[in-house]
C-alpha cells in the first residue's frame, strides 16, 4: 500500500484560502440586508446597534473557548467544527422573529463566526512559519474577496426580494460545503505549538517565543496604545460595514442598491490587501498606517460634506482602501515590539478588536439618534485622524517589519 501523499504547499495555500473565502461570506451576507430587518422589527437607530452587539457579545465568549481548543486539538479540527455551527445558524439571523431572539441568534452566528477566524489565522499562521515567508495580507484578501461576493449577492437576492432566511441558508451550505472539499489541505498537527506535518516545517520560533512581556512600564504604554488603536480600528471597519446600507437607504436608494454599500467597502479593502505587503515592504508598517487612515477619514468626510449616493459610495471604496491594512499591521506589530512575547501581544489586540466590534454598533446607534446618521461618518473620520497621527506610537520601530499577524477578530 503506498503511503498516502502530504498535500503540496501550494496546495495548503489554495485550501487555507477557500476557508478565508468561506469565513467572508458569513456576517457580511446578513449586514448588507439590515434595513429589512430593522423595518420588520421596527428598530430605532439605538435599538438596532444593540441588537448588533449580539454578535460580538458572542464572538467574545467564545474566544477563549476557541484558543484553548486550537491548543488541545489544533486549528484544523476547530476550522471544521466552527464551519458547521456558522453554516447551520445563519438562517437564524433572518428568522428571528424578535429583536431578543435576533440578539440572540447573532450571539451565536458571532461565537461560531469568531471561532472560525480565529481557527483559520492560527492555520496561516502556521502556514506561514513553516514556509517563512508573509502570506497572511493574501489570506485576508481572500477574506476579503469572499466578503465582496456576500454583499454582492445580499444587494441580488434584496433586489429580486428573495426572503432573507432563504438567502441564508444558501449561504450557510456553501460555507459547510467549501471548508469540507478544503479540510484536507489544512496544516495539521498544530496544537499546543507542534509541528507542522506534511512538507511544510515548523520554523524557528514555532514551539513558543522565550521573549515576556516583564514588568517594565514601556511595554505595557506600548500594549495599551495598541490596544486603545485597536478599538478605533475596529470603528473603522465596523461603522462603514454595518451602517453603510442604511445610509444608503436614506439617501433614496433602492434595497438592492442600499446593499452595495458594504460590497463598495469591502471592494476597497480587497484591493488593498492585494498590495499591502509590498507597500509595506517599501514604505513601513507606520508610513502604510498613517498614509490608510488619512484615506479613511478622506473618503468618510467626502461622503459627508457631498450628500449623494454616489459619492458616499465612491468614499467608501476609498475608506476601505485605507482601512485594508490596519489588523494585519496591528498584529504584526504585537509580534515584533521589543520585549513582548507574540503571543501575549497577539492575545492584547484581538481581546481589544472584540471589545471594539462589541461597542462599535452602539456608539454608531446612539450618535446617530443624537446627530444623525450623516453626521455620526464625520466622527468617525476624526478617529481616523486620531490614529494617522498616532501612526508612529502604534507602529514602533521595532515593528517596522515582521511576521504577519497570528490571528484577528475580524479578518
Amino acid at each position: 500500500m503506498l503511503p498516502r501523499a502530504h498535500p503540496t504547499a501550494t496546495a495548503r495555500a489554495s485550501a487555507i484560502a477557500v476557508v478565508f473565502v468561506a469565513n467572508g461570506l458569513g456576517a457580511p451576507s446578513f449586514i448588507p440586508r439590515l434595513p429589512e430587518r430593522q423595518a420588520d422589527l421596527d428598530l430605532s437607530d439605538i435599538g438596532l446597534g444593540g441588537v448588533l452587539a449580539g454578535m460580538a457579545v458572542g464572538a467574545l465568549a467564545a474566544s477563549p473557548v476557541a484558543g484553548r481548543a486550537i491548543g488541545r486539538r489544533g486549528s484544523r479540527p476547530v476550522v471544521v467544527a466552527a464551519a458547521l455551527a456558522l453554516g447551520a445558524s445563519l438562517w437564524t439571523a433572518g428568522a428571528a422573529p424578535s429583536p431578543v431572539l435576533l440578539f440572540l441568534a447573532l450571539a451565536v452566528v458571532g461565537a461560531a463566526d469568531a471561532t472560525m477566524d480565529i481557527a483559520m489565522n492560527a492555520n496561516g499562521a502556521a502556514y506561514e512559519r513553516g514556509v517563512r515567508r508573509s502570506v497572511m495580507h493574501g489570506l485576508h484578501g481572500a477574506w476579503s474577496l469572499g466578503a465582496l461576493g456576500a454583499a454582492a449577492l445580499a444587494a441580488a437576492a434584496a433586489g429580486l426580494r428573495v426572503p432573507l432566511t432563504w438567502h441564508l441558508v444558501a449561504v450557510g451550505v456553501v460555507i459547510v460545503a467549501a471548508v469540507a472539499v478544503s479540510r484536507t489541505g489544512l496544516v495539521v498537527g498544530d496544537a499546543g505549538g507542534a509541528g507542522v506535518a506534511g512538507p511544510v516545517v515548523a520554523g524557528p520560533g514555532e514551539h513558543g517565543d522565550q521573549r515576556t512581556t516583564g514588568s517594565d512600564p514601556r511595554r505595557r504604554r506600548a500594549l495599551a496604545v495598541l490596544a486603545a488603536a485597536t478599538v478605533g480600528g475596529a470603528l473603522l471597519e465596523g461603522a462603514p460595514s454595518d451602517w453603510s446600507a442604511l445610509r444608503l437607504e436614506r439617501l433614496g436608494t433602492g434595497p438592492g442598491v442600499a446593499a452595495l454599500g458594504m460590497a463598495a467597502f469591502m471592494g476597497g479593502m480587497l484591493a488593498g490587501r492585494l498590495v499591502g505587503d509590498r507597500l509595506t515592504d517599501r514604505f513601513g508598517g507606520r508610513g502604510v498606517l498613517r498614509g490608510g487612515m488619512v484615506l479613511v477619514a478622506a473618503g468618510l468626510l467626502a461622503g459627508v460634506v457631498v450628500d449623494q449616493p454616489a459619492v458616499f459610495a465612491l468614499g467608501l471604496v476609498v475608506a476601505g482602501v485605507g482601512c485594508s491594512a490596519f489588523f494585519p499591521l496591528a498584529f504584526s506589530a504585537a509580534g515584533n515590539t521589543a520585549g513582548v512575547a507574540p503571543g501575549a501581544g497577539a492575545a492584547t489586540v484581538s481581546l481589544a478588536a472584540r471589545l471594539g466590534f462589541l461597542v462599535e454598533p452602539l456608539i454608531v446607534g446612539a450618535l446617530a439618534e443624537a446627530v444623525g446618521l450623516r453626521w455620526t461618518f464625520a466622527l468617525v473620520a476624526a478617529v481616523a485622524l486620531v490614529l494617522a497621527a498616532a501612526a508612529a506610537r502604534i507602529v514602533p520601530p521595532t515593528a517596522q517589519l515582521g511576521p504577519a499577524p497570528v490571528a484577528s477578530a475580524r479578518a
